[in-house]
């Protein structure tokens, strides 16, 4: 190992020694991102890591759960966030000092000490949770009025001063969520305080907390500045316009009273972006299939997905491509996010009685070539959008399913008849964003594999080809930008003909369409072996049914999927299993040869015990070696301790019980004979039985 590891590398590698740091990656100097970043390289979560810390320190592990407020005076807050340091508890001898930094100088703990006037005991704690301690703590407390301009105490100071704190928290907030590439701004109450979240490529991430009286502050600032009215107790939505550079950028205000204080949200709408499928990363095929849909001169074209899944920029996409003389486009949107120049766009407005279907009727006398429906929301809607397509006009619209398919029964349920559903749909997208690997840092994958990788080759029989490193231009997440996958589905006579007869088995709609249909999980693993996202970024987005339906493609059945997967869906936290043996080398033939974690106890009541208290284990592996009793009286006494979990299990047996063997085989029992000098076979028995093969 260099000498030039950074502490918590060394620290995380006292309890993980088998993980290799990829080459080039530079643990980030700001204490909170180091945390993050270290955490992602060894797959443990901040708890474990503070636990590795206070191993490598020899001091405790604090928790959250212990934290009591109390007199903020005793230990000022400028001390605690110069030191990064907050207050658990105290008593009248001792107080216990929360950090996420151990190496306090001497010096340092020798003036806690004075302050206090108390003993100091340190507890190690992740800087997240101390930040969250701190905004507690302190919200309510009035310090802070030393002068210095901050995001923290800017409210410090005269009336006229804290207008101009306020402006400038403002701008300064808005400026670093432009640079962050940040599509929204969270500013929402948070124990006690303000907490400022970034939304950036579709996660949310903490910025800094503030004091309740800046969120208010931000909250009226905010209001005047979008003209809205100063009723604390009424939700509002707004509109502001910055100029930054030479760009101009559209804040869309949300402001909602909740019941400890005032949310908001900005979404930023970047008025000098350009659209284009090119531009956002769809691949070849994908936007071939997406021109050919919108190729017709008539007919409907349907994107679904969630909200925040890219529909809108799509579809913006697509009006900037049709987008020319020739062609009179215009679009109903609820509201208009981005100016398209050369386009009529229309904003809805229920109150004012311009509803969606209201407005498409009026459209429709305005000669249009091309239609864009914002949202099919409503049977009228529906049927008004369908007559448009038969009439001559291509109709590009969202509709709220889970997949391409399911636009066909959801338009149904909002009353279109089958035949002008079959006559009038031309093609359907269901579209997700993945977050796309940081080109800078993303590192080789390779052995030893990741349980998503591992299950992703045992499907596929590729290997993924990158996985994530972390660097500053990420912000040490190891992802940067996103990128979108996509089912398509392009309406065929045979399909046109099921629509008709009234076929909805979504099995049965799937095999009509096969030729004319790209799945999502095949759009995600063409991105996954080209090294632009990784497995465990799919099934963060798409779930299990991305496994699913990737063993379905490729003739596994989706019984067959590896139960470690909960540890791609939970990073952190990995999952293990439990042996019941008096002998360690048991876990040690299973540790060498499995992405598993490996936990032993040494009876059926201890591992009743550790059950009740985790919930981490998805598997069993009993020794019967510690049958000391009648076969029948034994596995008696184990059914009756552990059937309850319900846990996939195997025994490993010995040469000479006989007896207990044949019980065994009598109840269909999985198990394998004990070969301390063969352990494969072990193992291969083990994945067998967690697979639900036996």
């Amino acid at each position: 190992m260099p000498e030039t590891s950074h502490w918590l590398e060394k620290a995380a590698r006292t309890q993980h020694p088998g993980v290799v740091i990829p080459p080039g990656v530079k643990i980030s100097p700001v204490l909170s991102e180091a945390w993050r970043q270290v955490a992602a390289i060894f797959q443990i979560s901040p708890a474990e890591l503070a636990s590795c810390v206070a191993q490598a320190f020899g001091l405790n592990v604090g928790s959250i759960a212990e934290f009591q407020p109390g007199d903020p005076s005793v230990l000022p807050e400028s001390l605690c966030r110069e030191l990064r340091i907050v207050q658990l508890w105290l008593d009248e001898k001792t107080a216990c000092i929360g950090i996420a930094d151990p190496r306090l100088p001497e010096e340092q703990l020798t003036r806690l000490r004075f302050v206090l006037r108390r003993s100091v005991q340190l507890a190690v704690l992740p800087p997240d949770d101390i930040d969250t301690c701190l905004t507690r703590h302190f919200a309510k407390s009035g310090i802070g009025r030393s002068g210095k301009t901050n995001l923290i105490d800017l409210l410090a100071g005269t009336q006229v001063g804290e207008t101009s704190q306020v402006v400038k928290l403002a701008c300064a907030l808005l400026r670093k969520a432009i640079d962050s590439n940040a599509s929204d701004v969270h500013i929402h109450p948070f124990v006690g305080g303000g907490v400022i979240r970034f939304r950036v490529d579709g996660q949310l991430r903490r910025i800094t907390t503030l004091p309740m009286e800046t969120l208010e502050a931000l909250s009226h600032y905010f209001k005047a500045q979008a003209g809205l009215e100063p009723n604390p107790l009424k939700p509002q939505d707004g509109r502001l316009r910055l100029a930054y550079g030479r760009r101009e950028i559209d804040v869309r205000l949300s402001v909602l009273p909740a019941y400890d204080g005032v949310r908001i949200v900005c979404r930023l709408l970047d008025q000098s972006r350009n659209f284009s499928l090119q531009q956002s990363h769809f691949s070849t095929g994908d936007q071939q299939a997406l021109r050919r849909m919108t190729n017709n001169s008539a007919g409907i074209v349907l994107l679904t997905g969630p909200t925040g899944s890219g529909k809108t920029s799509t579809l913006y996409a697509l009006l900037a491509e049709l987008n020319t003389v020739e062609f009179n486009i215009m679009t109903i949107e609820d509201p208009v996010e981005y100016v398209l120049p050369g386009i009529s766009q229309i904003q809805v407005n229920e109150k004012q009685g311009l509803s969606f279907a209201d407005t498409l009727r009026s459209i429709l006398r305005q000669d249009p070539d091309i239609v864009l429906v914002g949202e099919i929301r409503d049977g009228e809607t529906a049927r008004i959008a369908a007559q448009a397509a038969l009439t001559g006009h291509l109709v590009l619209s969202t509709l709220h399913t889970n997949d391409a398919l399911g636009t066909l029964p959801r338009l149904l349920d909002l009353g279109l008849d089958r035949s002008v559903l079959a006559d009038a749909l031309m093609g359907a997208v269901s579209q997700r964003l993945v977050r796309r690997l940081c080109e800078t840092c993303r590192q080789p994958a390779q052995a030893p594999y990741l349980p998503g990788e591992a299950e992703f080759h045992r499907l596929t029989g590729e290997f993924p080809s990158y996985r994530s490193g972390g660097c500053e231009a990420c912000n040490f997440t190891g992802y940067k930008g996103r990128l979108p996958i996509i089912e398509s589905v392009e309406i065929s006579p045979a399909l046109r003909q099921a629509i008709v007869t009234g076929e909805q088995r979504v099995d049965e709609l799937k095999r009509i369409a096969a030729g004319q249909r790209h799945s999502m999980a095949a759009s995600a693993k063409d991105w996954i072996v080209s090294g632009q996202t990784t497995p465990t970024e799919v099934q963060y987005v798409l779930g299990n049914s991305f496994w699913r339906e990737l063993a379905t493609e490729h003739g596994f059945s989706p019984e067959t999927l590896s139960a470690n997967l909960a540890q791609v869906a939970r990073p952190g936290q990995r999952m293990k299993i439990l042996i019941l043996s008096k002998e360690k080398s048991l876990g040690d033939c299973l540790t060498d040869g499995l992405s598993y974690a490996v936990e032993t106890v040494a009876d059926e009541e201890a591992a009743n015990d550790y059950l009740q208290r985790q919930h981490d284990v998805i598997g069993l592996v009993i020794d019967t070696a510690l049958a000391e009793e009648p076969p029948e009286s034994w596995l008696t006494r184990l059914r009756t301790r552990l059937a309850w979990s319900g846990l996939p299990t195997l025994f490993v047996t010995r040469p000479e019980q006989t007896a207990l063997k044949a019980l065994l085989d009598q109840f269909a029992a999985p198990c394998v004979e004990n070969d301390e000098q063969q352990p494969q076979a072990m193992q291969e028995a083990l994945t067998r039985v967690l697979q639900g093969q036996h």
